[in-house]
């Protein structure tokens, strides 16, 4: 069981919670574990409960009748899932776990009920859920990047900076999607992803080993984005 407070600082939100009065009850929140390649949830399937990462890597996913798919997050611990089906009562996308998963659930529904609302976990999921538009949003900006190697150079920045967040090592951490995945998030085919790697690992800027990222030049990875020809001091070790 998990309490509140430690829901707040998995949310890593600033927000201060008051002091509980004498006798009130302590909410308490369940959690669920899922393995490798489980779905959470899927499309269309009916909203009952939103999820709080608590530790593991997943991805979500929209789908359309043809089957083609475009991966639209990954989230990670502290990340807020479920609540695009707040609207239609319907999830809109399916989410799947990358690694093995243990997920807090919140009881959307049961929790805004007369009798058991919260007004302070209400403004907290309204906060989480506006920081995750946010990010799915600056994940849509690097599709818009011209240069493949542009986009995969952002999108290394931005995971170092989400690890860095939740107190790992910004220069290196492991990339717990497969290039196709990562393709599916940047617009860019298996292949990109592959070369793009390869061009900035060449350039100095990372080292790379299946899925290990090591940033050696961290301040090379935010590239123009036409990623103009490598000028030589790229190639040069750092000192």
């Amino acid at each position: 069981m998990t309490i509140l407070q430690d829901v707040c600082n998995l949310l890593r939100l600033n927000f201060a919670l008051k002091p509980r009065t004498k006798g009130e009850p302590e909410l308490l929140f369940q959690h669920r574990q899922f393995k490798a390649g489980e779905h959470i949830y899927r499309m269309g399937q009916p909203f009952t409960v939103l999820y709080i990462v608590q530790y593991g890597f997943l991805k979500t996913v929209l789908r359309n009748t043809e089957g083609d798919e475009r991966v639209l997050s990954f989230p990670m611990q502290g990340d807020l899932l479920g609540f695009d089906g707040i609207y239609r009562n319907r999830y809109t996308s399916d989410t799947e776990a990358l690694t093995d998963c243990d997920l807090i659930t919140l009881p959307f529904k049961q929790l805004l009920t007369p009798g058991h609302a919260n007004g302070e976990l209400e403004q907290m999921i309204y906060l989480a859920a506006s920081r995750e538009i946010a990010l799915e949003r600056c994940g849509m900006g690097l599709s818009i990047t011209v240069k493949s190697e542009a986009r995969v150079a952002r999108f290394l920045a931005m995971q170092s900076k989400r690890y860095t967040n939740l107190g790992y090592s910004s220069k290196n951490f492991l990339l717990p999607m497969t290039r196709r995945d990562m393709g599916s998030y940047l617009g860019l085919t298996l292949e990109t992803i592959s070369r793009s790697l390869s061009t900035l690992a060449t350039a100095g800027i990372i080292s790379v080993n299946r899925r290990d990222i090591h940033i050696l030049r961290p301040e090379l990875l935010i590239l123009p984005p036409n990623f103009p020809a490598l000028p030589e001091e790229m190639n040069k070790p750092a000192a």
